[in-house]
């Protein structure tokens, strides 16, 4: 079912910009071709694949005062939470061998955890801190909560936590050869789930009947670069399509058949950041990388952004602009308020014309984001843009042709920041694979293999506490690190 997120006439009366960029906008639209979303809701990655929110969530909070609730999650995870009906779901795992696939859900409003779901994972994959730990997003409908873990296992559960089926991916369709994991997010319509598995081997798209979990159809890639970014879900005429920005392409799927319908190539940098949908453009996020993409001209321009068109039925695309200057990093692009937002691996905020691609300003925002940006309108019409940063702060920006801060908000204080330090040290001591059970190291990782964790740390700036995911739901913002649950709001 595909719900407009806002009529033309909302749009109008929505942007305080100028009346060019009004009417953009406008024709741009909001529409999706996700599962239903509502306001409360937030079913997937990055809510309905745009990252864009209709919320009256608070700007101004710190330590001591707006944050509603905080809980802990068991394990550890990378995943972001997703909502529905006032219930948060979000993914953990745990075991020296992430044996332990945990499920977990939690009452918006007070922060109860309602139920965990221990899942035995078919396919063993090695607690390390530079791999995938429970990275991959599930998501929801009306009849199921979805997750899908680096073990290659797909499962469906009521929302009362009792599991309806169970999809073994790797066991059926073989290990993958990936040296950093599997952490890409599920996709879905009403009926599907998406899967993209890309890695040095046989990579495919796989599309798993929601009510059965059986396999529906599984399209062939090829032999890919491992890369860790999600498939989304767009519209062309009455058509559904899979989107799959990944390994230096962007491709189209049938999302009811599996067919290719068409294939960009040539592009540099599109292994981590997924790309967004709003409307029929779809907007591609590419970064320079260790052992990967490293002409920064070539990355920049692979951060583009293609229109959707269909002509007799026929799946087509154009592209209409790479970007003069852009970057990004974990996090994926969201194009808001007549803007494409994009922030590097060293927190530079890239903000590009939606309409021309041509850079509007650079500002350092003080970190990296490994969560990705939201757009929200408020009830009064005001627009904003959430960067939740991997430190915890939140900088609000209102949309312009300048850099105008609304706010910068601290989540946790120096305390909560030890205090998460040591959990996630004592979670990964632990869940310590026993050196003569640890598989050698291959690809980058083999460089980094005898190097002392706390080196690695420091090299790559992955002290906890970490955020790594957001969701908006109504007037709350929940903010998820590797073993905390955070709510914004009243």
């Amino acid at each position: 079912m595909n719900i407009p997120l806002g009529s033309i006439a909302e749009r109008f009366k929505q942007l305080s910009i100028s009346v060019n960029r009004m009417m953009l906008a406008a024709l741009f639209g909001l529409a999706t071709a996700s599962a239903c979303f509502g306001d409360d809701s937030w079913p997937g990655f990055r809510g309905d694949g745009s990252g864009v929110a209709k919320a009256n969530v608070p700007t101004q909070w710190s330590p001591t005062e707006g944050v509603a609730w905080q809980a802990s999650i068991p394990g550890y995870g990378q995943s972001s939470p997703v909502v529905w009906n006032n219930k948060i779901y979000v993914t953990s795992s745990e075991g020296p061998f992430q044996e332990d696939c945990q499920v977990h859900a939690f009452d918006l409003q007070s922060g109860k955890k309602l139920w965990t779901l221990h899942l035995e994972a078919t396919t063993k994959i090695e607690n390390y801190f530079r791999n995938s730990r429970a990275a991959p997003t599930c998501c929801v409908d009306q009849d199921a909560v979805y997750s899908f873990f680096a073990s290659g296992d797909v499962t469906a559960m009521s929302h009362d936590g009792k599991q309806l089926w169970s999809l073994p991916l790797l066991k059926t369709f073989g290990n993958v050869n990936n040296e950093r994991g599997v952490a890409s997010s599920l996709a879905q319509t009403d009926d599907h789930l998406f899967v993209l598995i890309d890695h040095h081997g046989p990579s495919y798209l796989v599309a798993i009947e929601k009510q059965s979990g059986e396999v529906a159809w599984k399209t062939d890639r090829g032999e890919r670069v491992p890369s860790w970014s999600s498939p989304v879900v767009a519209k062309s005429g009455d058509r559904n399509l899979v989107i799959a920005s990944s390994a230096d392409t962007v491709d189209a799927y049938d999302a009811k058949t599996g067919e290719s319908l068409w294939q960009l190539g040539g592009l540099q940098g599109n292994h981590i950041p997924s790309a967004t949908i709003d409307g029929d453009e779809i907007f591609v996020g590419s970064t320079t990388m260790y052992g990967g993409a490293t002409d920064e001209e070539a990355t920049a321009g692979s951060n583009c952004c293609i229109k959707l068109s269909n002509v007799d039925g026929k799946a087509g695309y154009k592209v209409r602009w790479g970007a003069e200057r852009a970057n990004s990093y974990y996090s994926t692009p969201l194009a808001f308020a007549g803007y494409v937002y994009y922030v590097n691996k060293v927190g530079v905020l890239f903000c590009v014309d939606r309409e021309t691609g041509k850079q509007v300003f650079a500002k350092r925002i003080g970190n990296p984001c490994w969560a990705s940006a939201v757009g929200v309108t408020r009830p009064d019409g005001e627009q904003l843009v959430y960067f939740v940063l991997k430190n915890g702060f939140t900088v609000i920006l209102k949309p312009g042709d300048q850099y105008n801060q609304v706010a910068r908000n601290q989540l946790y204080d120096a305390d909560a920041m030890m205090e998460a330090s040591r959990l996630a040290a004592e979670q990964r001591k632990a869940n310590a694979v026993p050196p003569e059970q640890a598989a050698p190291k291959t690809g980058p990782e083999k460089v980094f293999a005898g190097m002392p964790e706390n080196q690695l740390h420091e090299m790559f700036s992955y002290g906890d506490p970490m955020v790594y995911g957001v969701a908006v739901a109504g007037d709350r913002l929940l903010v998820r690190t590797g073993q905390h649950l955070y709510c914004v709001g009243q």
